[in-house]
């Protein structure tokens, strides 16, 4: 029986660029000095690095390797002192990424929190599908602060985030937040939420918010009224101050505002004076400030009537 030398091998693969898990097929093909088919031969299969690609089974002349890392590798068949070769690039496989990649939000001691968004993204090459979410809490939690929606289950999407500072005092509370996905084997990531409670601040608290004033047309003596200022929030209200604000074209430097004291409690005291003032109704308001109020400023208006003589002042 005349056995024929093997001339030249032929590696082909059903794709050379694969992403990371995937596998493919591979086929060497013996010839012999004139192309003919040779079988029955023993094939030694190899890659150049491993960690790249991988062989995961081989039978004969076939073989499948597994995409182990990113990179490039060569896959070689050998036998008879022959070698072919075959260049497999593996790409990065995919990934759950998130934009920003951690929350860290503030909010008020028993009130809700407005929602936010975050991006969920493919970090690598391919696609993922089938999300889910859930949020967990380190150590025991009686309080469930943070809501989670997923605003659907294929990349790219979103996350829907509500922290709620209900039932919450103040401190610094943390969650993660897990993102899972069944693609590629399972896949999973993890976004770490901080939520910083703070007391309820200071709120400046008016006893009214308008004041009338009359006087007669022509006098120059001043005419009073008071205004108390309180803080119906939490903690001190402090660094008052008080401003007279006049209407674009009208007359002005008839109106004083001074505070008891930039603290609450504390008392406006408005005083107005008709002297230079024609008879009419007059108008401005009175800006109430503090640097660490929840709402700043706060007005009151004021109405100066000024009458003729002869007129009855109400």
């Amino acid at each position: 029986m005349v056995v024929v030398e093997l001339d030249r091998i032929i590696v082909s693969t059903t794709r050379n660029t694969i992403i990371e898990g995937e596998t493919l097929n591979a086929f060497a093909e013996l010839l012999g000095p004139e192309g003919e088919a040779l079988t029955g031969r023993t094939i030694v299969w190899s890659t150049t690095n491993p960690s790249v690609l991988s062989l995961s089974q081989s039978v004969g002349s076939d073989v499948v390797v597994n995409g182990a890392g990113p990179g490039v590798a060569t896959l070689r068949a050998a036998s008879e002192g022959r070698t072919a070769e075959a260049q497999v690039e593996v790409l990065l496989g995919p990934s759950l990424v998130f934009t920003p990649s951690e929350v860290s939000v503030s909010g008020i001691e028993g009130e809700a929190s407005t929602a936010l968004n975050v991006g969920i993204g493919n970090g690598g090459n391919g696609s993922i599908s089938g999300l889910s979410a859930f949020v967990s809490y380190p150590g025991p939690n009686t309080v469930d602060w943070l809501s989670v929606g997923l605003n659907g289950t294929t990349v790219p999407t979103s996350l829907t985030l509500v922290p709620s500072a209900v039932g919450l005092s103040a401190g610094t509370y943390t969650a993660t937040v897990r993102v899972t996905s069944p693609t590629a084997g399972g896949l999973a990531s993890d976004l770490d939420f901080t939520f910083v409670v703070t007391p309820p601040p200071p709120v400046i608290a008016l006893q009214t918010d308008a004041v009338g004033l009359s006087a007669l047309l022509g006098s120059s003596q001043a005419v009073f009224s008071n205004v108390a200022v309180t803080n119906a929030g939490a903690g001190a209200l402090t660094g008052l101050e008080a401003e007279v604000q006049y209407l674009p074209g009208t007359a002005e430097g008839w109106l004083t505002a001074t505070l008891s004291s930039s603290s609450a409690p504390s008392t406006l005291r408005i005083s107005a004076v008709a002297t230079g003032l024609q008879a009419g109704n007059y108008r401005a308001r009175i800006a109430i400030t503090s640097p660490v109020a929840r709402e700043s400023p706060v007005y009151v208006e004021v109405t100066f009537r000024i009458a003729q003589a002869r007129e009855r002042v109400r």
